[in-house]
């Protein structure tokens, strides 16, 4: 196969000059344009540590997607890289949320190029919207880190840790009327699984070196610490700290000097960066950021919930809250009481709350229509609804059985 120095378009190896701008074609992969006889190789859209990613159409469904490809040299030069390879696909495989982008397919081509099928995102990264508007107000980051910490959180739930998020790995599409649904997380490459059952026989490998990036990387994870969810709590937060004040909290000429202030340095005053918030959201992102995970945020929840707080904002249900909605709905009032008190509520699987230490919680801004209610606790069944609303306030006691 062949690639268009310029546009990037992919040809078969015959084709020596690109129809499209006159520039030349150099060789990439070896054999055709297509894989499995059906993925057929448009453009190429990336290339990164773990591969190359290339827009591709389905040959008979008709349907785009992202593939991501491991090249042979790529495979000659770090034998773990087919292993992290593999823990991508299974761990993205075994997320289904709207926030997280879908997997559906794996393979090897030729028997030496492995390949993931992923769901196509047409938009742009978090990294270069930041690039953009360099600072964001505490609303918006507040939209995006919400519906961030719902995809983050359904990876959590099936015991994986992604361990590597940070702004290019955080999609925002560019046909979706509210964050919550434009947002979708992507790279589960140097994911934690925790599940013995996920992982069936696949054995994780145990690789040396950095796992993560060094401006998102929590403390533990530069002591060679076990990471769990928290690490990523603190990679959120690290992120959610650069929305706001236009950088990230610490910087460095070199690795060492980024770890050290990682492990030591206090976080900087957001007014270093020309940035005036309340003490309370100020203190919601610290909150993330504590070098020692028992003192840090304890869930993705509670960062929204923390957040939330801070800025004053009723509960609401994703997508009501500075996004587009339909005007012409009315928009009902829900009270949930739990029993346990302190649970985890979720509308349309996107987690809106936790029920107060009374079991009480007041969501408003529900649209008119059929929405799905859970509520969830450690050590107890989850509690589900279908429930229809129609403007009109309603009331709901979960009681979860152990």
């Amino acid at each position: 196969m062949k690639e268009c120095q310029l546009c990037k378009n992919c040809y078969t190896d015959d084709v020596n000059t690109c129809p499209k701008d006159g520039m030349p074609t150099y060789h990439s992969i070896s054999g055709e344009p297509v894989l499995e006889g059906k993925y057929h190789l448009e453009c190429r859209l990336g290339q990164g540590g773990m591969g190359v990613v290339y827009k591709s159409r389905h040959a008979y469904l008709k349907t785009s997607h992202a593939i991501k490809v491991i090249l042979p040299d790529l495979v000659g030069n770090d034998p773990q890289l087919v292993t992290r390879f593999r823990q991508e696909a299974l761990a993205a495989a075994a997320i289904r949320h709207q926030n997280v982008v879908g997997v559906s397919d794996y393979g090897v081509s030729q028997g030496t190029m492995p390949f993931l099928v992923m769901e196509f995102v047409e938009g742009e990264s978090l990294h270069d919207l930041l690039d953009r508007e360099k600072k964001l107000s505490p609303e918006k980051a507040f939209d995006l880190m919400s519906a961030i910490c719902a995809g983050v959180g359904a990876a959590h739930n099936q015991g994986i840790v992604h361990r590597d998020l940070k702004p290019l790995n955080i999609m925002i599409c560019k046909d979706k009327s509210n964050m919550s649904e434009a947002v979708k997380i992507l790279d589960f490459g140097l994911a934690k699984i925790k599940s013995g059952e996920l992982l069936g026989s696949f054995i994780q490998a145990q690789t040396t070196g950095l796992m993560g990036s060094p401006y998102y990387m929590a403390p533990e994870q530069w002591a060679d610490e076990e990471p769990d969810a928290k690490s990523d709590v603190y990679s959120l937060g690290v992120m959610l700290y650069q929305m706001i004040a236009g950088d990230v909290p610490f910087k460095g000429s070199s690795i060492p000097a980024i770890m050290k202030k990682h492990l030591s340095d206090e976080v900087p005053p957001l007014n270093t960066f020309d940035v005036s918030v309340s003490p309370q959201i100020e203190l919601a992102i610290r909150h993330t950021l504590a070098k020692e995970p028992g003192k840090r945020t304890a869930t993705v929840e509670q960062i929204v919930e923390e957040l939330r707080t801070a800025l004053g904002i009723t509960s609401q249900i994703p997508g009501t809250v500075g996004s587009i909605t339909n005007r012409s709905l009315p928009v009902s009032t829900l009270s949930i009481l739990t029993n346990p008190p302190q649970a985890k509520i979720f509308v349309d699987n996107v987690a809106v709350g936790q029920s107060q230490t009374n079991g009480w919680l007041l969501l408003e801004g529900l649209q008119s229509g059929n929405h799905q209610l859970r509520v969830s606790s450690e050590g107890f069944q989850d509690w589900e609804s279908n429930m229809i609303f129609d403007g009109k306030p309603k009331q709901v006691v979960a009681e979860l059985k152990a």
